[in-house]
């Protein structure tokens, strides 16, 4: 429900509505369950290389444990494994995560793009193949910009797409 001053116009309010601290004490409950405690490789992701495969490990079997749970695409679909959630729920979920020495920040590419486009756009069988490994951390995705002439300036990109009866057709490298 919006939050209004005495004008009646919006305002911030960093107070949780009772089903946020609800939804809130849930989480805290289920993350002093299961996440982590003290230092963990998944923690150090901050400052990982691909070379980290411990780290990788951690935040992947830390990705399917949030899978198992619901919590590792909150805002999904729960026909695809989200819990259906609004996005306060997501946030106030990352607030508590963020508390514990784990990572999700790998997946989210996968999480919060590419899965959720091909939910609307994709394929029966594009989503049967992508969308339930990108929830459970079982491959990641990344999101790569680049051109022969440009690098990775994205201003100075000249690919286009253009349509072309009733498909659009790409030019460029």
């Amino acid at each position: 429900m919006p939050r209004h001053d005495r004008q009646g116009r919006n305002k911030m309010d960093f107070e949780d509505t009772p089903e946020e601290a609800a939804f809130r004490t849930e989480v805290r409950n289920w993350l002093a369950a299961n996440a982590p405690k003290g230092e963990g490789e998944a923690g150090s992701l901050l400052s990982m290389s691909i070379e980290n495969t411990a780290a990788i490990g951690a935040a992947k079997a830390w990705q399917k444990i949030k899978a198992d749970a619901g919590y590792a695409a909150i805002t999904w679909p729960t026909q695809y494994g989200g819990m259906g959630g609004n996005s306060m729920q997501n946030v106030i979920y990352g607030q508590e995560e963020a508390k514990y020495p784990v990572s999700s920040a790998m997946f989210v590419v996968g999480i919060g793009m590419a899965a959720p486009t091909l939910m609307v756009h994709g394929t029966d069988a594009q989503k049967d193949r992508f969308i339930r490994p990108a929830l459970y951390g079982e491959e990641v995705w990344c999101q790569l910009f680049s051109e022969p002439g440009a690098g990775s300036d994205l201003a100075g990109v000249r690919t286009r797409a253009e349509k072309q009866g009733d498909e659009w057709v790409v030019n460029g490298q």
